[in-house]
């Protein structure tokens, strides 16, 4: 499992951690790092993550995941999923720029206060709200 320039596999949609340590995961096929299509579920534990600098700036990380076993992969995971990365992920980066706009329809032509206030506002948004949704949704998975 790896992806190249976002093309490739990863696994999603880990379940909360069972009484052994143990996810159930989703591998799929990802391009951009969007999820495609859904290849098989996994029983499995999640090791340590290893973060290597790149050449060039960038870096690159690997985690070490030990398979348990097969199971099916169920439909609603897979809903799921779709709706998370492809609806409201893309609803939640750019839902506010929309709100904005409708809001001020003369950004860029009027106050440069209220255009500053726009722009800053976005990319906080922006960056915020992914990290505080990663890091809340690996705490109440218990994701090392």
């Amino acid at each position: 499992m790896s992806t190249w320039n976002g093309i490739g596999t990863k696994y999603l949609g880990f379940s909360r951690r069972q009484p052994d340590g143990s996810h159930h995961a989703t591998e799929w096929f990802v391009i951009s790092y969007m999820p495609v299509v859904p290849l098989r579920r996994y029983r499995l534990v999640v090791g340590t993550t290893e973060y290597t600098p790149g050449a060039v700036g960038g870096s690159t990380s690997t985690t070490a995941y030990r398979v348990l076993g097969r199971s099916p992969v169920r439909v609603l995971d897979v809903l799921a999923t779709y709706l998370a990365w492809w609806i409201v992920g893309p609803a939640l980066v750019l839902g506010p720029f929309f709100l904005m706009a409708r809001a001020a329809p003369d950004f860029g032509r009027g106050s440069g206060f209220w255009s500053g206030v726009i722009v800053i506002g976005g990319l906080v948004w922006i960056v915020g709200l992914p990290l505080l949704l990663v890091s809340r949704s690996r705490r109440w998975r218990d994701l090392p």
